[in-house]
């Protein structure tokens, strides 16, 4: 049972830690373009 789980979390980490890494760079890159549109109009 401990290799069973032990597969699962790592076949889970293997995807989710690339998709959770993705989605930071993303909001990252929205923050920093927001920031930057807005000082140019002001």
């Amino acid at each position: 049972m401990d290799v069973t789980a032990s597969f699962l979390a790592g076949s889970l980490l293997s995807w989710a830690m690339p998709l959770a890494l993705l989605i930071g760079v993303l909001v990252w890159w929205m923050v920093v373009l927001r920031r930057r549109g807005g000082g140019e109009d002001a």
